[in-house]
């Protein structure tokens, strides 16, 4: 009957003390995993290079042509630069240089002016002056509409205006 209560009392501190060394052990739900967020807005910072068709009046009615450019934002305010080349239609070619100065408008918009310096050949130069819409409609491609007039420097009579319409690669 001794070794009974023995065995009993036994029994008794193992469930008492091991209970102490369980209650150690806290109880701890897996942690739950979210989906990893992804930045899908537009970024305008960088290089870009486009393509673009010109509606334009004087010597040329109408010329394809291509950009390149690079831009930063700073605090919703847009700097920049870009060159462009057009061929048009009579066989005529011209180049510009511009800087772009302007504002973003949302993730998905910018507007800005420019102004520089073109060339029609080597002794025709003119100073463009014009403003310019871009919207992100796809991961970083831009569609760009631009109207500019082209002040030329050695004739007021070769004057002319021009509308562009093209996209933008964003790298």
């Amino acid at each position: 009957m001794r070794s009974l209560k023995l065995a009993l009392l036994a029994t008794a501190a193992t469930a008492a003390f091991s209970s102490a060394a369980f209650a150690a052990d806290l109880m701890v739900e897996a942690p739950t995993t979210s989906a990893p967020i992804i930045d899908n807005s537009f970024t305008w910072d960088g290089a870009y290079g486009g393509i673009f068709l010109q509606g334009q009046t004087g010597p040329n009615a109408f010329a394809i042509g291509g950009d390149l450019g690079v831009q930063t934002t700073m605090s919703g305010i847009l700097l920049g630069g870009e060159i462009e080349g057009t061929v048009g239609i009579p066989m005529t070619a011209s180049a510009q240089i511009t800087g772009r100065v302007g504002g973003v408008i949302s993730d998905s918009a910018i507007l800005y002016a420019f102004s520089g310096l073109g060339t029609k050949s080597a002794s025709s130069f003119y100073v463009p002056l014009g403003a310019g819409v871009e919207f992100a409609v796809a991961q970083n491609v831009g569609l760009k509409i631009e109207g500019q007039y082209n002040f030329d420097l050695t004739s007021s009579a070769e004057n002319s205006a021009a509308v562009k319409v093209g996209v933008n690669w964003h790298f």
